[in-house]
């Protein structure tokens, strides 16, 4: 077992965080040294599992599901439903900064001027056609 203290060196994690996620099910401790959490040996690996999920922009929620996903294909679906959601978020990313890099370098007098910036701004809105 590894005591509360010894998770937080080694993870670098906050114990307010540690609690966070043992009030959202994500971790919980095996027992207690007093007062003192006390984890399996497991631990490390699944905080590195939550770290890199919420990297990915999993939400706690979404990190809870998949932890307690039993089995592999709805593991899988999760992470292939957060793939597509990144994807999606990615090239929105990348259309946003090709419209500011286009918008720096444009002669026109400002963005608002610019002729390329201001056809892009036709696909930011749905268009409703009556």
């Amino acid at each position: 077992m590894i005591d509360i203290g010894e998770v937080v060196a080694q993870s670098g994690i906050p114990t307010s965080t540690l609690h966070l996620w043992e009030r959202e099910g994500l971790i919980a401790p095996v027992g207690r040294a007093g007062l003192r959490r006390q984890y399996d040996d497991g631990i490390m690996q699944r905080l590195a599992i939550i770290v890199i999920s919420q990297r990915s922009g999993f939400s706690l929620s979404e990190i809870r599901s998949l932890l307690t996903t039993s089995g592999p294909p709805a593991g899988h679906q999760h992470l292939a439903d957060k793939l597509d959601d990144l994807r999606t978020r990615r090239a929105a990313l990348d259309t946003a900064i090709e419209s500011l890099e286009h918008a720096l370098k444009c002669t026109a007098p400002s963005p608002i001027e610019c002729p390329t910036f201001l056809r892009q701004l036709d696909d930011v809105l749905p268009v409703r056609r009556d």
